[in-house]
C-alpha cells in the first residue's frame, strides 16, 4: 500500500521540477533571442521572438519534465515497494510464514507490561520426522502455526524461534485473560488431524508462560517462561504452565529435601 504523503511528496517534487525547468527554459531562450537581435539574424521581430520563446518554453519544457518526473516518480515508489517487501520477508520465518526471531526480538524489546510471553513447543516432534521423514514435519510447523496465529491473530506478535519451537507475546488484559487464550491455543492445536501421505498425524503442544515487567530483563522474563516449558514437559506434556506453578513446584522440591534431610 502507498504512502499518501510519499506521493504528495512526489508531486510536490515533479511540480517544483517542471517550475525550475520552464524559468531555465525561457532564461536560456532569451539570452539566445538577445544575442541573435544583436547580430540581427532574428527572423522576428525581437519582442515577438520573446513571446513565442516563453510560450514553448513553458509548452515544451512542461511536457517533457513532467514525463521525466513521472518515470522518476514511477522507478523511486518501485524501488520503495521492493525495500518494504525486503524488509517484511527480512522478518519473516519463510516456512511458517509468521514472525521470525529478528521480529520477534523487536516486538519483544517494545513491551514493557500488561504482556505475556508464552513458549510454545511441540511434543514428541522428532517421532514425527523419524518415523515420516522431514516433509511431514514441515506441514506439521506450518499447520501448528496457522492454528496458533488463528487464535491470536494480528494484535499479538506470534513467531517462530526455531525448530518446532513458537513464541508469542499476548498483550494487554489481565493475565488471567491471556492464560485463557493461550489455553485455547494449545487445544486448538491438540485437535489438528494433518493428512500426509494417507497416514493421519496429530500433535500437541507444551507451553511455558512467563509475565512480563519492567523490573526485570527480557533474558530473565525468558529464562523463566523456558523453566515453565520444562516443567510442562515434565508434567506429562500438551499443558500450559506459568512461571508461579513452576515456583510452587521448586518450593514442594525444596520442602520435600528438608523433611528428607530431617528424618
Amino acid at each position: 500500500m502507498s504512502d499518501p504523503g510519499e506521493g504528495q511528496n512526489l508531486r510536490t517534487f515533479a511540480a517544483k521540477m517542471v517550475f525550475i525547468s520552464i524559468i531555465l527554459s525561457v532564461l536560456v531562450s532569451c539570452v539566445v533571442i538577445a544575442i541573435a537581435g544583436f547580430f540581427n539574424v532574428l527572423p522576428l521581430p525581437l519582442l515577438e521572438a520573446l513571446v513565442h520563446s516563453v510560450i514553448m518554453a513553458w509548452i515544451v519544457g512542461g511536457i517533457v519534465t513532467g514525463v521525466m518526473c513521472s518515470v522518476i516518480g514511477k522507478a523511486i515508489r518501485k524501488l520503495h515497494a521492493s525495500h518494504a517487501e525486503f524488509e517484511r520477508l527480512s522478518k519473516t520465518d519463510t516456512l511458517s510464514g509468521l514472525a521470525n526471531r529478528r521480529a520477534f526480538n523487536q516486538c519483544f524489546d517494545e513491551v514493557e507490561n500488561d504482556a505475556s510471553l508464552a513458549i510454545f513447543d511441540l511434543d514428541r516432534f522428532k517421532g514425527i520426522n523419524d518415523n515420516h521423514g522431514h516433509a511431514a514435519g514441515d506441514i506439521v510447523i506450518k499447520r501448528a502455526a496457522a492454528a496458533i496465529e488463528d487464535v491470536f491473530g494480528e494484535f499479538h506478535c506470534v513467531a517462530r524461534l526455531g525448530g518446532e519451537e513458537f513464541a508469542v507475546i499476548v498483550r494487554g488484559g489481565k493475565r488471567k485473560d491471556r492464560l485463557i487464550l493461550i489455553e485455547l491455543a494449545r487445544i486448538r492445536v491438540s485437535c489438528l488431524t494433518i493428512n500426509f501421505n494417507g497416514t493421519q498425524l496429530q500433535t500437541t503442544v507444551s507451553v511455558g508462560v512467563a509475565d512480563i515487567e519492567p523490573s526485570r530483563s527480557k533474558h530473565d522474563t525468558f529464562a523463566s517462561a523456558d523453566k515453565a516449558l520444562y516443567l510442562a514437559k515434565a508434567s506429562g506434556r500438551n499443558c500450559v504452565c506459568h512461571e508461579e506453578e513452576l515456583q510452587l513446584s521448586q518450593a514442594v522440591d525444596q520442602l520435600k529435601s528438608t523433611l528428607l534431610a530431617a528424618s
